[in-house]
Parts: structure tokens; C-alpha cells; sequence
């Protein structure tokens, strides 16, 4: 891996097998893995924790800790929304980190803590169904609204629904893919919303402990311009990457379409540039799978460096792509690879929460994921020439706070919008880049007329 030019190599652990039985970690184990880097190369270790394989006994002590999904089907994963069950898994991620730390403290130099059965910063997915729909998952999200809505009866209004009683209060039972065209309905957006705010804040919270037990945290973020957005709820992004408790980000492709087809690697022009306007180091990974190709992996990492991206890597490679010089010349891209220099910046705003508008693939549409090929078509359009570099703004804030740099605007129109101070910024932005060269263009919602929907405050 040395001779290929790879300088970090990722280790994982899962809480299951760490800790089978109720009692002492096997840190032993830990120390094992990583010293087969630490004590035989220079490469350093990036260490993930995956915490949502949790172990029988801690089910058998919570047995209302397992995630479920919106047909009530449950699962040997842990529920994000068990208070007990989640303190004893960051008791595990302090003492894991520490002991890393402690031991390995020049060669272990950050921690991802993992709370999805992917490795990445996003909810599971199981029989295309929605999670969370536990118990304790359905009573913080009535807490949640209790707080916002106390009246029981202005809820009902809001949702258009009839309950009798606070218990009786559930979001709808959302599949991916078993609605076509866009979801407007204020009941499934503070669903949305919930998941959004508690969900970044597992995250958040799990890397305030990694830093706070010495080590840098990380996670791996996959691409969020598709369709499949909202089951996986990518809109928490915004709040991970603004995190100060998050130190950088990993964006990952495997360059699969929803179609099965080879992804354009210039979308990830968009995808990356999103991530790097937050501040954060980001790198791109690629996972390495069967339609990958040397020339394809050459033109994603060259993508990703002109997107802003500061490290490149690989994941799934094993048995498939050998650690040779095919991989260090992939991942160096030569100057003449960047053909000129860019002589404009072009501001582009895509509203990540409006992405969130379609509950999954489209079956019964032509194209089962419009919003991937507007993104790619858009990608495709803005990366034609080697003179545009691109900035791209998921929030509205951030975005009008960004103008004054750009040359030229692509503004992509959004479909919802939440309460007042929202729809005052997009105001504010409208105003401001009708003195400045712009695009105006439109999601692909295929709805009945309607082009925007601002909600009420809850």
C-alpha cells in the first residue's frame, strides 16, 4: 500500500464482536489490528467504530433498542432514539478512542463512529421501508411535536388527520419508491425534519466524544443528488458538516447510477464542491466495484481535486484492484490533465432539503431518478469548459452570504421551503441576483402546477 502511494488505511470494529458479552472489551484485538500498520509501515490508521451492530446482551437488557422499520419489521440494530442503549454505546466509543489513542497515539489519527449498516452518515434502510418507527423512535418524535404544537387539535389541522389522542400520533408509513411524483404534505416534512435534527445530532454528539477522548472524527458521506435522499436522510448533512465536532469528511461513489449504468464522474464536480464549501478538509473515495475501470477511477479523482477535494482513496478493493503503481499514477493526476485555467466562478444553489421531495425511485416515471440526471445534466453542462470553476450551496444563508464572489449564478428553484426566516433569505437572494448574470432553472417535481410550497412554522 506504501509503494502505492496510500498513506492512510482504514480499520474497522463492530460493537458485536468486541463485546459479545456484557463486560470488558477486547482491546487486545484493537491493538492487534492496528499495530499490522503501526509497527510495520508508516501508514497511519483512520479507525471506524461501528456501533449500530450492537450485541445480543444489550437487546436482551433493552429489548425496545432495535431500530424498526414503517411495516413494524425490527432489526438486530440499534435504535438511535434509545436513550439508555445509545449512552452505553458512546461509553464503548470513549473507551474505544481512548485506548487507540493511548496506545497508538502517532499512527491512530481519527475516529468515524458509525450508527448505519453502510459505513456512512445516514439512516438504514431495510425492504426499501423508512426507519426509525420504534418505540422509542415514535415517542421522541410526540415529544418532539408536543413541544412545537401542544394543541392536539392544531396538529390535526396542520396534518389534515383526525387523532383522538397524542399516542395515537405517527408520522404516515413511508416506502421508498411507493409514492411517484413529490410529497407536499406538511406531515411528511416534519417527519423529515425530526429525523433530520435528531439524527445529526447521534452523529454530532458520538464525534464531541471522540474528540473529547483525543482523536480527530471523520464520516463517510455518500452522494445526496438522488431520489433516494429522504429514506436515508441526507438533509442531515448540513448540520454534520457544520458541526464543530466534525474535523473532516470522506465523500464516497461507487459510480452506479440508479439505473445500474456508469455515473458521469463530473457530477461529483457538484457533489464535492457542495461538501467544500463547509469549510471541512474533504477527500473522495471511490469503491471500487465491478464497473470501475483505471480510466474511470483517473477521471473521478481528477474530478474530485478540481471540486476542492484534498485527499483521494479507494475502499472495496481488495481481490479486485491490486496496491501497484496503476493506483498511484490513478490518484496523481498529471497537470496536463486540467487543460486550462478557469476564468470564471460560477455560484450554484441547489436546495438540499428540496431534494428530499420524492420518497424513493420512481417506478412508474421513465426515468426512475430525475433528480440524479437533472444534477448529472447540469454537471455535464457546467464542466464542458475548463474556464468555469464551480461553487455549490446547499442552504440559503450560506449561499447569499457567497455572492459577492461569484461571476455568474445557476439557481436551481426549491420546492419547499420551511417557515418564515427561509422563505425571507430566499426574498433577499431573488433580489440580489437579478442585478448579477444568471440561470433560473427548476427540479424535475412532476407535480400539478405548483412550484412552491412554504411551510407555516411548526
Amino acid at each position: 500500500m506504501e509503494a502505492a502511494g496510500i498513506t492512510t488505511v482504514a480499520m474497522s470494529t463492530q460493537w458485536d464482536f468486541i463485546q459479545a458479552e456484557e463486560g470488558p472489551l477486547k482491546l487486545d484485538y484493537l491493538s492487534w489490528l492496528v499495530e499490522s500498520a503501526c509497527t510495520n509501515t508508516q501508514l497511519k490508521v483512520a479507525f471506524i467504530v461501528d456501533l449500530v451492530r450492537a450485541p445480543a446482551w444489550l437487546f436482551g437488557k433493552f429489548p425496545d433498542a432495535k431500530a424498526m422499520d414503517s411495516h413494524g419489521r425490527s432489526y438486530q440494530l440499534l435504535s438511535w432514539f434509545h436513550d439508555d442503549a445509545n449512552a452505553v454505546a458512546m461509553e464503548v466509543l470513549r473507551d474505544v478512542t481512548t485506548h487507540l489513542v493511548n496506545s497508538h497515539s502517532r499512527c491512530v489519527t481519527a475516529v468515524q463512529p458509525v450508527f448505519n449498516n453502510e459505513y456512512e452518515a445516514k439512516y438504514t434502510q431495510e425492504h426499501d421501508c423508512y426507519q426509525d418507527y420504534s418505540p422509542p423512535a415514535l415517542t421522541s418524535f410526540r415529544g418532539w411535536l408536543q413541544a412545537k404544537r401542544p394543541r392536539l387539535e392544531e396538529l390535526n389541522l396542520r396534518w389534515g388527520t383526525s387523532f383522538k389522542d397524542w399516542a395515537e400520533v405517527a408520522p404516515g408509513v413511508l416506502e421508498a419508491g411507493s409514492m411517484m411524483g413529490v410529497d407536499l404534505a406538511p406531515r411528511y416534512w416534519d417527519f423529515l425534519r425530526f429525523r433530520e435534527i435528531h439524527g445529526a445530532e447521534v452523529f454530532n454528539r458520538a464525534c464531541a466524544a471522540v474528540q473529547m477522548s483525543g482523536a480527530k472524527c471523520f464520516h463517510h458521506i455518500p452522494e445526496f443528488f438522488t431520489v433516494l435522499g429522504a429514506v436515508y436522510g441526507a438533509t442531515m448533512f448540513k448540520h454534520i458538516a457544520a458541526s464543530p465536532h466534525t474535523d473532516f469528511l470522506v465523500m464516497d461513489s461507487n459510480f452506479r447510477t440508479a439505473y445500474g449504468t456508469v455515473m458521469n464522474p463530473s457530477k461529483l464536480r457538484l457533489v464535492i464542491s457542495a461538501a467544500v464549501a463547509y469549510g471541512k478538509p474533504v477527500h473522495f473515495e471511490v469503491a471500487y466495484g465491478q464497473t470501475a475501470t483505471e480510466e474511470l477511477l483517473e477521471a473521478g479523482f481528477r474530478a474530485a481535486l478540481l471540486a476542492g477535494a484534498q485527499g483521494l482513496g479507494v475502499a472495496s478493493w481488495l481481490g479486485r484492484l491490486p496496491m501497484n503503481a496503476t493506483v498511484r499514477n490513478a490518484m496523481q493526476v498529471p497537470p496536463q490533465a486540467v487543460p486550462c485555467r478557469a476564468r470564471e466562478l460560477v455560484g450554484v444553489f441547489v436546495h438540499l432539503d428540496s431534494c428530499s421531495a420524492w420518497h424513493g425511485l420512481q417506478w412508474g416515471w421513465a426515468r426512475k431518478d430525475p433528480l440524479h440526471d437533472f444534477i448529472q445534466d447540469l454537471a455535464d453542462t457546467l464542466t464542458s469548459s475548463c474556464q468555469t470553476d464551480i461553487a455549490l450551496y446547499l442552504e440559503l444563508d450560506r449561499f447569499a452570504a457567497a455572492l459577492p464572489s461569484f461571476d455568474r449564478v445557476v439557481f436551481v428553484e426549491p420546492v419547499v421551503l420551511a417557515g418564515k426566516q427561509e422563505l425571507e433569505t430566499y426574498t433577499l437572494v431573488k433580489s440580489a441576483i437579478r442585478a448579477m448574470p444568471h440561470d433560473l432553472l427548476y427540479l424535475p417535481a412532476n407535480n400539478t402546477g405548483i412550484q412552491m410550497t412554504v411551510f407555516a412554522d411548526l
